[in-house]
């Protein structure tokens, strides 16, 4: 009829915008820039202070229900809030951060230039002293991000981006993390090539992470190819996790002998930040390095700066290469179904139990509330095996001092998250710790899910122990951290730790 009024238009979806959607009634969105697993990036004009910007729209995974999708945007917004923080002339500044509904929106620097994985693309391998700079001004950015407590997580070409005058700059802090998270909860956000074997494997991440991501970066530059190129990103992922990558022999000998050192699996056995710098700063271009040098890339500390590398410890101390190689009690990872039994936990858990296998390597005893999984207990176990250059125990001891360090430096409050404090516990393995994590339930300041864990090591088994509960009632201390009963919860995880413990077999044979 004559006398209603028009339909009025409406405004696009939040998830799919398109011109002339304008963003909070501020940052008016132009044109598409790039899209990738952690999200689109789109170049914006702000409205209100009349300039360029760029505005990145966080990928939200599929399949998440109400809760889970509100506790992904807090995440995203308080990760983007600490990533603004940062300071550094190799990090994209972050300048505000806009929840439209559920998603999440970053507003950043507009950078001109290319990415790396432009001028990889158009010019194929790079110079290695170019690429050896590229280098030195992420590992910049990721020392500030890391002295902060951020781990960016998607360290790539794609995510470094070099300005007219050659500097590099690191963009996407969109699925940074804190230090010691365990792995990435919401999805697979990240780049199969570029995720360190630990991401991969959903286990706890720490700094070295992101040097690895760097190292595969690097790799691709100097080389003109990922260094786990596959057709399909489960074989890629496959790689990273069984294989090692041909020698990057356009590097040269001191750069390529680094980035093969980044690549190692073991979080514990790559360089420190200050080592990578170290090395980078004297990389040049030198003499390709023949085929027969790749299994010999641990002598780059002799070459480079030994009295630095080694001096600080070096990434394999000389006296290791002459340890005897013992491959550990263990040839295959023990049963973690069998190192606890119903009895057992369903005594810890206060109930009758449900037992499953979510993944291989673990186990999960659970009781319900009804429907409900209220509590429950994991255990994972994993076998190191021995290398060209460490015993199976010996790799062991190094990924449990760097799984103890990573969290040990998680320590404090990260948005609705606390971690307690790293302790030894007598009696379960050869050596172990336990930790408590506290994460408050959206939009509730007293009620949390709580995990008590131990991890330890005996010969080259690593084991973990997770005690999980929900809706456990906190207060928040003075300091600001989730407080629960400390000691009833260590004391309860320890007693199931040294059940698994003693329960674990005097020998695996392979399988």
């Amino acid at each position: 009829p004559w006398h209603q009024p028009p339909p009025q238009p409406q405004p696009p979806p939040a998830r799919q915008p398109q011109q002339p959607f304008v963003l909070a009634g501020r940052y008016r969105l132009v044109e598409r820039l790039g899209e990738g697993g952690a999200g689109t990036v789109w170049r914006a004009l702000d409205e209100t202070l009349n300039r360029e910007v760029a505005v990145k729209q966080v990928r939200v995974p599929s399949g998440l229900g109400p809760r889970e999708r509100a506790e992904f945007a807090d995440r995203a917004i308080h990760e983007a809030r600490s990533a603004g923080r940062l300071r550094d002339p190799a990090i994209v500044l972050v300048h505000d951060v806009v929840l439209d509904g559920d998603q999440p929106w970053i507003i950043m620097d507009l950078v001109t230039g290319r990415s790396l994985d432009q001028l990889i693309r158009e010019h194929g391998p790079l110079a290695p002293a170019f690429v050896a700079r590229v280098g030195l001004s992420v590992l910049s950015a990721l020392q500030v991000a890391h002295a902060h407590g951020i781990l960016h997580q998607d360290v790539k070409p794609a995510n470094i981006l070099i300005d007219g005058d050659g500097s590099a700059m690191l963009t996407d802090f969109g699925i940074a993390a804190p230090v010691g998270g365990q792995g990435d909860r919401f999805g697979s956000a990240g780049s199969p090539g570029y995720m360190a074997p630990e991401r991969l494997n959903e286990q706890a991440t720490g700094p070295a992470s992101d040097l690895w991501s760097l190292g595969a970066s690097l790799y691709a530059a100097v080389e003109g190819r990922p260094p786990f190129e596959r057709a399909m990103p489960a074989a890629m992922a496959a790689a990273v996790l069984l294989h090692e990558p041909p020698f990057p022999a356009r590097a040269g000998r001191d750069l390529g002998n680094l980035i093969m050192a980044m690549l190692a699996k073991v979080p514990a056995t790559r360089p420190t930040a200050d080592q990578v710098r170290a090395a980078l700063t004297g990389a040049a271009p030198v003499v390709a390095t023949p085929p027969g040098a790749r299994r010999r890339w641990w002598l780059v500390p002799v070459v480079l700066a030994a009295a630095v590398l080694l001096g600080a410890g070096g990434w394999y101390g000389l006296t290791l290469l002459n340890s005897p190689k013992d491959v550990g009690r263990f040839a295959a990872a023990p049963g973690p179904c069998a190192l606890l039994t119903d009895a057992q936990a369903a005594a810890a858990l206060g109930g009758a139990v449900e037992r499953d296998q979510p993944k291989p390597g673990e186990c999960r005893w659970l009781v319900r509330d009804g429907s409900r999984a209220a509590k429950w207990i994991i255990v994972r176990a994993w076998a190191e095996q021995s290398t060209t250059e460490l015993s199976g125990p010996q790799v062991a001891e190094r990924r449990y001092a760097g799984e103890r360090a990573t969290r040990a430096s998680a320590e404090g409050v990260q948005g609705r998250t606390g971690h307690g404090a790293v302790q030894d516990v007598p009696g379960v393995g050869e050596s172990g710790f336990t930790q408590n994590t506290v994460q408050l339930y959206m939009n509730s300041h007293t009620s949390a899910k709580v995990d008590s864990k131990v991890y330890f090591r005996t010969s080259n088994a690593l084991v973990e122990v997770i005690w999980h509960r929900e809706d456990v009632p906190v207060e928040r201390t003075a300091t600001g951290l989730p407080e629960v009963v400390e000691v009833a919860d260590r004391e309860t995880v320890m007693e199931i730790g040294r059940l698994v413990s003693a329960a674990l077999p005097r020998q695996v044979p392979p399988e």
